[in-house]
């Protein structure tokens, strides 16, 4: 890993650290929470060049006003009061010294489609769910190179499983729960899920074992997705399908985790 990127992964883990010290429940999402989750396979971050830029955490709300302090004490500036936008509400902190940019997401992560984090955040630690990870990258409709790079990883290192499989499992229960109830979320991800297959002759860093374990995961979360029973409501809005606007147009066009 390179110094930068390192620095990045530090001083996530730190303020997770010190914010749990003082009763605050951060997680971290995004890239770096890709790192940690993926152990065996650092390495291929660096050979497929996907370098780190910011830090990002999910949160509950009601901490708002403690996450301030915290991070204010932490040598941080804050953006004056909460950002409530399309992308669902987020403190924004830079720092002083070093410029690094830190976003913190409350309640849920809302880009093109919601993902909530109310209620997960017990879920793991010092990041959020694998889960959660995969569709944080899934749920974007103009998926760029680098989450294809993040899932790639992502999916060689986490088989699909059950939840009581444990937390480095990615739950294709919950994943297929939400599918079957919005048509909108289900279309992206499948599209992009198989987009993630496309790409993998790009990336010669894979060799064709690795290549068949990501293959078969996204095989697998697919069917289990598709056999699934779906909602009334998403039998309706599969109808209309693409004619009408599926997703959540993202008023924050700059780099997303």
């Amino acid at each position: 890993m390179t110094l930068l990127n390192t620095h990045f992964v530090d001083e996530a883990l730190r303020l997770v650290r010190e914010a749990e010290e003082s009763g605050i429940q951060l997680r971290i999402l995004g890239s770096v929470a890709y790192r940690l989750h993926s152990p065996s396979h650092l390495h291929l971050f660096d050979e497929m060049a996907r370098a780190l830029t910011d830090v990002d955490f999910a949160a509950e709300r009601r901490q708002s006003s403690a996450i301030r302090d915290f991070m204010v004490g932490q040598g941080y500036e804050a953006n004056d009061g909460m950002i409530v936008g399309t992308e669902g509400a987020r403190h924004v902190y830079l720092h002083s010294e070093t410029n690094l940019n830190v976003d913190v997401f409350t309640d849920e992560l809302f880009f093109c489609h919601r993902i909530p984090f109310k209620g997960r955040l017990d879920l793991d630690y010092p990041t959020i769910t694998t889960t959660d990870l995969l569709l944080e990258k899934m749920q974007i409709v103009e998926i760029n190179l680098k989450d294809i790079k993040d899932t790639l990883v992502l999916l060689l290192e986490h088989p699909i499983s059950e939840p009581e499989a444990g937390r480095e499992s990615i739950d294709g229960a919950y994943i297929t729960g939400i599918m079957s109830k919005d048509w909108g979320f289900y279309y992206t991800f499948t599209t992009n899920i198989q987009k993630v297959v496309d790409f993998i002759p790009e990336f010669p860093s894979l060799n064709r074992d690795q290549a068949d374990i990501i293959k078969g995961r996204v095989h697998e979360i697919v069917r289990e997705i598709e056999s699934a029973p779906k909602s009334l409501k998403w039998k309706i809005r599969a109808k209309i399908g693409t004619r009408q606007r599926w997703y959540q147009e993202v008023s924050d066009k700059g780099e997303v985790f």
